[in-house]
C-alpha cells in the first residue's frame, strides 16, 4: 500500500513561487536581466527549501532563472539596453 501525504499549504505556496519565478525569468530576458533574473533565482531557491513534493519543479525554476540571466545579459549587451 502506498501512503499519500495530504497537501500542505507550504507545498501550495512553493508551487506558486515556482510559477512566479518562471514568469519573472521570462520577463528578465527582455527587461533588466541583472535584477529580475537574480530575483527569480532567489524566489526559486526559497521554493526549493519550502517544498518536498514540488522539488523537481523548483529545481527547474532555478535552472530556467540561470538560463534567463545568461540569455538576458546577451540580449542586453547586443541591443545596448540596461543590464540593471
Amino acid at each position: 500500500m502506498s501512503t499519500v501525504e495530504p497537501a500542505r499549504s507550504a507545498d501550495r505556496v512553493a508551487g506558486f513561487l515556482c510559477a512566479f519565478s518562471l514568469a519573472l525569468s521570462g520577463i528578465a530576458i527582455v527587461r533588466n536581466p541583472g535584477l529580475l533574473a537574480t530575483v527569480a533565482i532567489l524566489v526559486a531557491l526559497v521554493a526549493v527549501v519550502m517544498t518536498r513534493t514540488h522539488r523537481t519543479l523548483a529545481a527547474v525554476s532555478v535552472a530556467v532563472g540561470g538560463a534567463a540571466f545568461l540569455v538576458g545579459m546577451v540580449v542586453a549587451v547586443l541591443t545596448g539596453s540596461t543590464l540593471y
